[in-house]
């Protein structure tokens, strides 16, 4: 089953739901019109409402884990599709971040959310730039005084690229996690940084483990696939459709490097023996990827072009006539690199999966939920045909029996008339005889 698959099925249902609730809302207005109420009616209108209502608000959560210096910041920017997510050499994921889609028009903002109060601090409006320098700020604030606020959470409202084109994904959420070595980096509770990591991996739809080509079997790495095992046995085991590992920037790999279809093979090994059954993994260049992104939709910097350039051009060179080698435009190269940077085929596949694994689920929910409501809705109509032809069977006795008197009256009228007649002619007799 595709996305585009889910979306008309999505489309459907919302509309066959939409449907029964206004031919309900007809239906109620003529039995209130008698005098009826029926408050069978409304219960049934509001759990139809309470299943439309789920499939517009459902969160499709994915989280993203990595160890420091993975690229993951990086990765999660190519997959919005902008330079959103603060990334620096120092550990930038302090507490969890959530990325929440937004449909385009919309105001991006970043908000945060601190113990013991109901509402977030909204901490800055605008775009991508804004958003990112006001992220860094309040993180290496945090990191430095120790979390005097103690901020349990961030949340970013932002477009994300990947999911434009499906609005039944209105819930979409990339979960940015920390990871060990930001766990020990903190100067703030650790435990609880911990279990907020493990809490998201408990609750998301997916999970995305981003792994460095070069460093994927340091130490780091090592403890942050024990946690996970360790504290998540009964995911593990379910982890088909739901776990997926992004080798990230195999763009370093050099000519006297292993190639990556057999460091992906070792890869698989290594992943085995912690205990993830058949991994899937993918290779991607988050860096060109989101370059590749920003240059099409013509917002990257003069900086972010030179870095393309700089990077990832050479490799797009071209012999002219004469064979000398001309590097083509970086707007000429980009839905190349793009292609090449697996970023596409991520973000396709991650989003496929959560639309057939919890997408799936929740129409069927919602189908199951607007089929009670049409069994519960004509119910209540038999209920009322069959009401109405017991009164109409009882009127037709009724009738019965008045045809009956009325039958007997007649007769009875009848011997009256006829006794009255008897009795006329004894008299006229009698007086002709006197």
């Amino acid at each position: 089953m595709s996305s585009q698959e889910f979306q008309t099925a999505y489309n459907s249902i919302y509309s066959t739901g939409t449907f029964l609730l206004k031919y309900l809302k007809e239906f109620r207005d003529g039995l209130r019109i008698q005098g009826d109420e029926s408050q069978g009616l409304q219960s049934i209108e509001n759990e139809i409402n309470k299943a439309l209502n789920a499939l517009q608000h459902q969160k499709y959560q994915v989280a993203v884990i990595a160890a420091m210096k993975a690229g993951k910041s990086t990765f999660l920017n190519s997959i919005i599709g902008a330079d959103v997510l603060a990334s620096e050499t120092a550990a930038c994921t302090i507490c969890r971040t959530d990325v929440r889609h937004i449909k385009q028009g919309e105001t991006p903002q970043l908000l945060e959310y601190r113990e013991g109060e109901k509402n977030p601090v909204i901490l800055v409006e605008g775009d991508a730039g804004k958003i990112q320098q006001k992220f860094l700020l309040r993180t290496r604030e945090i990191r430095e005084q120790g979390n005097p606020d103690n901020t349990t959470r961030f949340e970013i409202e932002h477009p994300i690229e990947a999911i434009s084109g499906l609005s039944s994904l209105t819930g979409f959420t990339l979960v940015d996690t920390p990871g060990p070595n930001e766990w020990e980096s903190a100067n703030f509770n650790i435990n609880a940084l911990k279990q907020t990591a493990l809490e998201a991996l408990r609750t998301c739809n997916a999970i995305l483990f981003v792994l460095n080509y070069a460093s994927y079997k340091d130490n780091a790495v090592a403890d942050l696939f024990k946690d996970v095992v360790e504290n998540r046995k009964d995911f593990i085991a379910e982890s088909t459709g739901r776990i997926y590992f992004i080798l990230n920037k195999i763009d370093q790999k050099t000519e006297r490097d292993r190639e990556i279809a057999d460091v992906i093979k070792d890869l698989e090994r290594e992943l085995t023996g912690f205990g993830f059954r058949n991994p899937v993994i993918y290779p991607a260049s988050s860096r060109q990827g989101l370059l590749a992104k920003l240059i099409q939709q013509e917002k990257a910097t003069e900086k972010e072009i030179k870095d393309f350039e700089d990077f990832f051009s050479a490799k797009y060179a071209e012999r002219d006539e004469k064979g000398r080698r001309v590097i083509p435009l970086p707007e000429e190269i980009a839905p190349r690199a793009l292609q090449d940077s697996g970023i596409l085929n991520i973000q396709e596949t991650v989003i496929q999966r959560i639309t057939q694994n919890s997408g799936w689920n929740l129409l069927s929910e919602v189908v199951a939920e607007i089929d009670k409501a049409a069994k519960a809705i004509e119910d209540t109509l038999n209920t009322d045909i069959r009401g109405w032809e017991m009164g109409i069977e009882a009127l037709k006795q009724k009738v019965e029996e008045y045809r009956k008197r009325s039958e007997n009256a007649m007769y009875k009228v009848e011997l009256v008339k006829n006794t009255v007649e008897q009795e006329k002619q004894i008299l006229i007799q009698g007086f002709s005889q006197g």
